[in-house]
């Protein structure tokens, strides 16, 4: 899934503007391939990694095994309902293809919200088929949402500085929204 990956993570992170000393969290972090670049786009800056899959956490360990013993990266296993962070604690939140997995999407945004410091980002990067015809219900089934579903949601838990992208890179979305 890391190389497979690569150019969407690439496109994803290219826009986000972090101060060296900022602190990340990837939600889903799976095989540890955005950890690792956000450790290495942000020299003095600590990131974390989250997953709810055991095999994923280890996986991810196995790739930021140097960050990790350098104190610069933590791996842990845990759901985005509970995120096992202090309040105000991130600069960026970032969720790489996982959201459609969460449990109770409005709920969890609220949580993440909570772990954001003030003005901190959250960057959501999926896959964005065309919802009309052929795929409207394997993106029903699969719960991918629309634009306008983003927009509603992230207003909704008051998140400010909505933007979304789903028309640069074709099949994806990238969401982009601000805690105040």
């Amino acid at each position: 899934m890391n190389l497979s990956h690569k150019g969407i993570y690439r496109w994803g992170l290219g826009g986000i503007s972090l101060g060296s000393s900022s602190a990340a969290l990837d939600i889903g972090c799976g095989g540890g391939k955005v950890v690792k670049m956000l450790a290495t786009k942000m020299p003095g800056g600590k990131v974390y990694g989250i997953d709810h899959s055991l095999e994923m956490v280890n996986l991810s360990k196995r790739v930021n095994k140097s960050f990790i013993e350098s104190g610069r990266v933590e791996i842990n296993h845990g759901s985005v309902s509970s995120l096992p962070c202090t309040d105000d604690m991130f600069d960026i939140v970032t969720v790489f293809e996982t959201i459609q997995f969460w449990p109770n999407l409005n709920e969890d945004l609220r949580e993440v919200k909570r772990v954001l410091k003030p003005l901190g980002q959250l960057l959501v990067v999926n896959r964005y088929p065309d919802l009309e015809g052929q795929n409207s219900s394997w993106a029903e089934v699969l719960q991918i949402h629309s634009s306008e579903e983003y927009r509603e949601r992230l207003s909704d838990a008051s998140y400010v500085d909505i933007s979304i992208d789903d028309s640069s890179k074709p099949g994806w979305i990238l969401v982009s929204a601000r805690k105040p």
